[in-house]
């Protein structure tokens, strides 16, 4: 295909990944080129990267823009797919909830690599009604022994709840003795006879359930926070020491290794996400999709959010200050605020209602910043609401011990971004978890908060 400046009508689903016009803009299942029953998730997996792989070669073209928003719907299509949760929400969205396991789509001409079992396998085949007969008759197997265990169990349960009854009732009365515990009978040291009770007491010996793990207490005063000319609040993070990265598995493992990470110098991290409010007051503009003054900005680039920070700096009344995007390694520091734990709270991942806006909880729009609990340092919207643009491109990490670590040559032609957003699930959110996008991308889920520091 040629590189020349794209036409006004240019399609790239159609002329990239070969699929109809008249399915255009496709369904996510239509994007990965998969069926509407494909709940595999290897082969998930495998049909995004193999998109992803082929518009990849139009980056840094002319074409560069539509390639850019098309790895951003693949990504996003991969995550919601794998997503159990959010693929019923996609489905309900879209109309399909009532078509997925009634309607099967097949595309016999879309190949995936060969799987572990051996052979190139047609998206579609035989993709989920083997699975489908398979649980059938795994419930089925299970429900005839759950009632088998019952009917055996109810009469001998019913009989001793009728014996307690009637001790309660007549404590002379005499108990029946049940068939299968016979009486046993011991004696004692002078020969004498004595019958052991046909029923045991029933102790119930409860395991005490384990603390849940809390987070250790920031020692770091959240009262003492600043405010510059257009209404930005700062809050002073100390210098210190931490382990960077995430001890549990993770979905790509980008977190990994966990590493020792020394920041030498403080730093004020804003309190809140850029808002429309004060973006505009710097910009001139407002690019964002769902309105709202203290709604956190988004549809920015990454090069829009450091155009921000430069005119922040310059600006008359910020003389002596500048402000600039938190590295990837002040960022996580701010997050966690002082915590080993995999959110600044804790490490339950039902309470991040309390901490974010994310899937579970958005209605998929953005909210006004710090309506949510904020971590211990007194940072809000950490997790949620909108990924943060963070200074670094985007690297696998080393486990060498780094001092104020920033990654200025991205060998994945990434910028970092981080804290998760109004459509991610849980594990997305966590304090350590790393996600990456085309400098250039935009979309209603992307926006940024800045560091501010001394000039002199």
């Amino acid at each position: 295909m040629s590189h020349k400046q794209p036409p006004d009508q240019f399609n790239p689903y159609h002329k990239w990944l070969g699929i109809p016009e008249k399915k255009c803009p496709p369904t996510f299942y239509e994007l990965l080129g998969i069926s509407l029953n494909e709940d595999d998730p290897a082969v998930i997996q495998s049909a995004a990267e193999r998109q992803k792989k082929h518009v990849e070669q139009f980056l840094g073209t002319s074409y560069n823009k539509f390639a850019n928003q098309l790895i951003a719907q693949i990504d996003e299509a991969e995550i919601t797919l794998l997503s159990p949760e959010l693929r019923r929400e996609y489905d309900r969205q879209v109309g399909l909830f009532k078509k997925r396991r009634k309607k099967r789509q097949f595309d016999p001409t879309v190949m995936i690599p060969p799987m572990q079992s051996g052979g190139n396998r047609t998206v579609g085949e035989g993709s989920g009604l083997a699975r489908e007969y398979a649980g059938i008759v795994s419930v089925l197997v299970i429900a005839f022994f759950v009632m088998a265990a019952a009917s055996f169990w109810l009469p001998w349960g019913k009989l001793e709840a009728d014996n307690e009854n009637v001790a309660k009732t007549n404590p002379h009365a005499k108990q029946p003795a049940l068939a299968e515990e016979p009486a046993m009978a011991h004696r004692d040291k002078k020969g004498v006879a004595k019958k052991k009770s046909s029923m045991t007491a029933k102790t119930s010996l409860k395991t005490p359930e384990p603390e849940p793990k809390k987070a250790p207490e920031a020692k770091i005063e959240t009262g003492d926070q600043k405010t510059n000319s257009i209404g930005m609040k700062f809050q002073l993070i100390p210098a210190g020491t931490f382990l960077m990265g995430a001890t549990f598995q993770t979905r790509k493992n980008n977190e990994k290794p966990v590493h020792q990470v020394i920041l030498t110098k403080p730093f004020e991290m804003g309190v809140y996400e850029v808002t429309q409010q004060q973006y505009e007051a710097v910009m001139g503009t407002n690019p964002s999709e769902f309105k709202g003054p203290d709604n956190p900005v988004e549809m920015v680039t990454w090069d829009n959010a450091v155009e921000f920070c430069i005119k922040l700096s310059n600006m008359p009344n910020e003389k002596g200050f500048i402000y600039r995007l938190p590295t990837e390694a002040e960022w996580e520091y701010a997050c966690r605020a002082g915590t080993t734990t995999k959110y600044s709270y804790g490490d339950d991942d039902s309470q991040l209602d309390d901490y974010a806006w994310y899937f579970k909880n958005s209605s998929f729009k953005t909210h006004p910043v710090g309506e949510k609990k904020s971590n211990p340092w007194g940072l809000y919207d950490m997790q949620g609401n909108v990924f943060e643009w963070c200074q670094d491109w985007f690297d696998p990490y080393q486990s060498s011990v780094k001092t104020n670590p920033i990654q200025m040559g991205g060998r994945m032609k990434y910028r970092v971004i981080r804290g998760g957003g109004i459509s991610n699930v849980a594990n997305y959110c966590f304090s350590s978890a790393r996600h990456n996008a085309a400098p250039d991308l935009k979309n209603s889920r992307m926006g940024f908060r800045v560091v501010r520091s001394s000039s002199q």
